[in-house]
């Protein structure tokens, strides 16, 4: 288990209620972003954001390639722009930008962080305006552009899933990406369209109680074991930290992996000793 500082949003997160799922990506990012459209669903309520860091001067055509690999409009955003569901927006490689109360804000590349972390700045900006909504993606590509921007979307409750690097055309981007010991799932690209809409269905659906009910001893008896097989294989005592974050850690990792309840989750742990650090 990974511990993060809490990181509160600006308010505006919770506001918006759609999901917005940011992709970045680099070298060998092209196939990897039509391989991700090819699959993704026509009709998910989930707006996609990409980024694909390259030289300002490389013409990708990007828009043009990615609306033959999916139905949902695809739009190259040249200005600001309110954020809709089921549409796919492109950033120019000349330009940045920034989430800001549900709107995509474009500017020019004036400083070094804007030419060489652009994925980082969505991200970071995402994380602040949709919370729990928000959604990263980090495929095909070098350097580790979107790592930090990566932390940023988990300290504020939303999901984070990775290219398998062993398939991605370039694989720094997707390894630096795991080393954060902060992904939540490492896939080929052709899966992730639908753990993102699983993930997004289950949202809201299973919520844990700060104090377990009387009586419901099962459940707090695979509480109890979460947190003893966190602190036996991190080294963590977590009896001083805050219950509440860590409960919804918990919650979030359970719908994650598409589990019923805390009993389930407990047997998943015990059998997969990889969950204690992406808890």
């Amino acid at each position: 288990m990974k511990v993060t500082n809490d990181v509160k949003s600006n308010g505006n997160g919770e506001n918006h209620q759609i999901y917005i799922t940011g992709i970045g990506a680099s070298a060998g990012g092209i196939k990897a972003l039509k391989d991700f459209f090819e699959n993704a669903d026509q009709y998910s309520g989930i707006a996609y954001i990409v980024i694909l860091h390259l030289s300002p001067s490389y013409e990708s055509r990007l828009a043009e390639v990615l609306q033959l690999s999916t139905k949902m409009p695809v739009i190259e955003v040249e200005k600001n722009q309110e954020v809709r569901p089921d549409c796919v927006y492109v950033i120019p490689p000349n330009r940045h930008l920034i989430m800001e109360d549900g709107k995509i804000v474009v500017t020019p590349n004036l400083t070094l962080e804007d030419r060489r972390a652009p994925i980082d700045i969505l991200f970071r900006t995402l994380a602040l305006s949709h919370g729990s909504k928000a959604i990263c993606v980090l495929l095909s590509g070098t350097g580790a552009n979107g790592s930090m921007g990566l932390k940023h979307i988990k300290e504020n409750g939303g999901a984070a899933f990775v290219q398998q690097p062993q398939e991605a055309e370039f694989g720094e981007m997707p390894r630096n990406a795991i080393a954060t010991q902060l992904v939540d799932e490492i896939l080929p690209v052709a899966a992730i369209p639908r753990k993102i809409l699983a993930y997004k269905s289950r949202m809201g659906k299973l919520q844990i109680p700060l104090e377990l009910e009387e009586g419901n001893d099962t459940q707090q008896d695979a509480l109890r074991e979460i947190f003893k097989l966190l602190r036996t294989r991190t080294g963590h005592d977590f009896s001083n930290y805050k219950r509440a974050t860590l409960l919804r850690r918990i919650e979030r990792r359970i719908n994650i992996r598409l589990l019923a309840d805390l009993q389930d989750y407990a047997t998943f742990m015990r059998q997969h000793p990889d969950e204690t650090a992406l808890c």
